[in-house]
């Protein structure tokens, strides 16, 4: 992915951001719309909203970069690679296939919402980290790393309920 990176700017790398917490979101909601036990379906649901204001601040950040004009790309301004770039985030290639079928998937069980749930957060951190560092926009620079800390909270939070199902 950090290949991949050098060559988008601001806008397309808080579109793939946006992409991934949408893509978190609607597996979150289905999750609690199928988990039975109580506890579970109110983490799942506090989840979803945390990923819902995430999509807040990356539409109110890129609104801001699109009203800056001249918007710096992060790498060489390629059209070719930018045109590729912006059709990967179109098609959600950035996050995992299984993690869409298993989203909707009928009876998941908790262990499995939960697993794919931290793969999820991992894979977001791991691509907030990256895009904090080639971020030229310095309000996206800070939004990327406190991200990173709240999807951080997230993924101990589902790792914690992982491990209480393991102990029953």
């Amino acid at each position: 992915m950090t290949t991949i990176l050098k060559f988008i700017n601001d806008d397309e790398a808080l579109r793939i951001a946006s992409n991934l917490e949408k893509e978190g979101y609607n597996f979150y909601i289905e999750a609690s719309k199928q988990i039975k036990n109580a506890k579970a379906k109110r983490m799942f649901k506090q989840l979803a909203e945390a990923e819902q204001k995430h999509l807040v601040h990356f539409d109110d950040l890129r609104g801001r970069l699109h009203a800056k004009k001249g918007q710096i790309p992060w790498g060489e301004d390629d059209e070719l690679v930018s045109a590729y770039i912006r059709s990967l985030v179109g098609t959600g290639v950035f996050t995992a296939s299984s993690k869409k079928s298993s989203a909707s998937k009928k009876n998941i069980t908790e262990e499995q919402a939960c697993r794919i749930g931290i793969q999820t957060e991992r894979d977001s951190i791991l691509f907030f980290d990256e895009a904090s560092r080639l971020c030229r926009d310095r309000r996206g620079r800070k939004m990327f790393k406190a991200l990173i800390d709240e999807e951080k909270q997230h993924l101990t939070d589902l790792a914690q309920h992982l491990k209480h199902l393991k102990s029953k």
